[in-house]
């Protein structure tokens, strides 16, 4: 899969961009301020119809602007498709494929995206570890994110019951349900992983053991012991309110050398460790799909020391398709397309 056009008008600080990308690798250089992320960002929000910077919408709009629109071939497959995306200031949303609305449309061009403030997923609150995982099992599970939404729905129809409580818990047995099939899905995915981090590592002249933990269930067991998790947080949840058992509060471990990285690690680490995350992640998409999804590269980050980033970052593209990197300094290799940014304005480098 890649990106044969890119129209972008009034996103962010881009009044208007159209270039036609290498369907390998595209430097997008320039100062701090004048858009690079900007475009990363009006890609991912391509694929997932949202951002990873905000999650107010209408905030991407241009200021004194009243609706952004992205506009994106995608050849996939000897395969065409014309993406459309339009907002308003009305959060009135429409979504075209070759001409045609589509809601919710799948495949069409999906995007794995390294950022500097990813790294507070792995070092900060549960939560973002989990959000980490789930999105990624998005991207490769199409049913996933409907299996997510059900769970998150009855969990809160649970909550607000615990909150004003009956004489029967009838959310229970479907919050197990849903919750077994997450948890089922979190546990394969991060097997998946690890056996792919493990040949990473064999590759790597760094000598660090890279692994995701989420050892709570068993994987053959896990109704069972939801079920028995509940019992034990029966009468809690009726003081408290809200549930306390099940998948929305799991929390996920990185570890390097089997240890919890927000116990010892340097920053380098962490982020070597994000990296070859993103690295296995790609590998994971490419056996699901047979087909690479665009890298956005938002920065390596200057925590990395040079060892680490010619190690890593060329292992990645050495198994990626095509690759959006946004620098402040132009490269030195000239074979690919580089594009030179100045307040929203995207110039080809030649």
């Amino acid at each position: 899969m890649f990106i044969r056009k890119l129209e972008i008008n009034n996103f962010r600080n881009i009044s208007k961009c159209h270039i036609e990308p290498d369907n390998k690798i595209n430097f997008i250089c320039g100062c701090n301020a004048q858009g690079k992320t900007n475009l990363i960002e009006s890609i991912y929000f391509a694929s997932l119809f949202k951002s990873f910077r905000t999650n107010i919408k209408t905030d991407l709009i241009k200021k004194e602007e009243n609706n952004f629109l992205i506009k994106i071939e995608t050849i996939n497959n000897d395969v065409n498709n014309n993406l459309s995306i339009f907002f308003d200031k009305n959060k009135i949303k429409k979504i075209s494929v070759n001409n045609k609305e589509n809601k919710n449309p799948h495949k069409i061009l999906n995007s794995i995206i390294y950022y500097p403030d990813e790294i507070s997923h792995l070092k900060s609150l549960p939560s973002y570890r989990r959000n980490l995982i789930d999105r990624s099992i998005f991207f490769v599970k199409n049913d996933y994110l409907d299996i997510f939404k059900k769970y998150l729905k009855c969990l809160k129809q649970r909550n607000f019951y615990l909150k004003n409580p009956g004489h029967h818990d009838i959310w229970r047995e479907q919050l197990i349900e849903y919750g077994s099939e997450i948890i089922f899905e979190r546990i394969s995915f991060l097997e998946r992983i690890n056996s792919k981090l493990k040949v990473i590592e064999k590759n790597s002249q760094i000598k660090e053991e890279y692994s995701i933990d989420y050892k709570k269930y068993d994987k053959k067991d896990i109704k069972s012991k939801l079920n028995k998790e509940f019992l034990k947080t029966e009468e809690k949840e009726k003081k408290y309110g809200y549930t306390l058992t099940g998948p929305h509060i799991d929390d996920i471990y990185f570890k390097i050398n089997d240890v919890n990285i927000n116990k010892y690690s340097s920053e380098g680490q962490k982020r070597s460790l994000l990296l070859s995350y993103k690295q296995a992640q790609i590998i994971d998409y490419k056996d699901n799909n047979n087909f690479y999804p665009v890298l956005l590269f938002d920065d390596i980050g200057n925590e990395l020391d040079s060892s680490r980033k010619h190690n890593i970052f060329n292992k990645i593209l050495e198994n990626s398709g095509q690759v959006f990197i946004t620098t402040t300094n132009f490269p030195d290799n000239r074979d690919n397309k580089t594009y030179q940014v100045n307040n929203g304005s995207f110039t080809e480098f030649i």
